[in-house]
């Protein structure tokens, strides 16, 4: 299928890379991994609504919710959605070639409605052998200093159950504490957390109760998802995401691995989106990056 053709495609509909044995699939709207497929098995989440209908949305320009669910810029009042509005938009194919595509957003009337800043952010997908890395560029095109946050919220399927048989792995020892969420925003206040052995988190239906385990100032760079008896499923390197949260519906078939680049608001945030703490600041005309990758097995 030509370029051209693909970028006439609906926002629901899909685009496949292969490489080898590995498969994937991205929704043009949200630019939204759907699935990473080895062979017959499948490591994306696939989209219950009966526990939760994403896969893997972006989360840009804001992550979490805002304090008051509203924010003020330059004297005026704006309101964004939680996690922003990157996930709910369609994106163009800017590029495709069999392994790997770049999708993009750029800002419009209804973008700046609720940032007022102008934008683009590409989503690169490159599949090889190993597995697959995700790459995110953020241009700010607006002539003054562009307050945003990134984040990335993959679900993985465990596919093997019962819940208790899974565990999550750092590959460095971390800090025995976690922030948690009070009232739908992020707590300022660390909690004592216990890993077992140091650096696993074993999965159970409790462990979500409180919603996210959000880890700041993450030391490790890679985490992995290991069965008790088959071993590791996969391989997930955080880009160096300085916060990484792990989340799911209790109870939920899966768990989600999210490397964050800012925060949710705190109940002690300010409503002025220029002195918010946890957002980082892109200069006129500069561009970040960051990304993960997954490794099946």
């Amino acid at each position: 299928m030509s370029t051209a053709n693909i970028r006439n495609l609906s926002s629901d509909a899909l685009l496949t890379l292969a490489a080898g044995d590995l498969t994937c699939a991205i929704a043009h709207r949200g630019a939204e991994l759907r699935s990473l497929r080895q062979a017959d098995d499948e490591f994306i989440w696939q989209r219950d609504p009966a526990w939760w209908p994403g896969a893997a949305p972006i989360l840009f320009p804001l992550i979490g919710r805002l304090k008051d669910e509203r924010y003020t810029h330059h004297g005026r009042e704006y309101r964004i959605a939680k996690h922003g509005f990157a996930r709910d938009l369609p994106f163009t194919v800017e590029s495709f070639a069999g392994h790997r595509a770049t999708f993009t957003l750029e800002d419009s009337a209804e973008t700046r409605a609720a940032w007022p800043f102008a934008f683009r952010l590409a989503v690169s997908f490159t599949l090889d052998a190993h597995g697959l890395s995700v790459n995110y560029a953020v241009e700010n095109r607006s002539e003054a200093v562009m307050p945003f946050a990134l984040g990335s919220h993959p679900a993985f399927a465990l596919p093997l159950g019962p819940l208790e048989a899974w565990r999550v792995r750092f590959a460095e020892v971390e800090s025995a504490s976690c922030h948690r969420m009070a009232a739908n925003l992020l707590s300022s206040a660390r909690e004592p957390f216990a890993f077992e052995n140091d650096r696993d988190i074993p999965l159970s239906a409790a462990l979500f109760e409180r919603d996210a385990l959000i880890f700041r100032g993450v030391r490790s760079r890679r985490i992995e998802l290991i069965h008790d008896t088959r071993g590791p499923r996969l391989d997930f390197d955080t880009g160096g995401a300085p916060t990484l949260a792990l989340w799911a519906k209790p109870g939920a078939p899966y768990v989600c691995f999210e490397p964050w680049w800012g925060l949710d608001d705190t109940s002690e945030t300010n409503v002025e989106l220029a002195a918010k703490p946890g957002l980082l600041r892109l200069h006129a005309g500069a561009r970040f990056n960051a990304g993960y990758s997954v490794r099946p097995g």
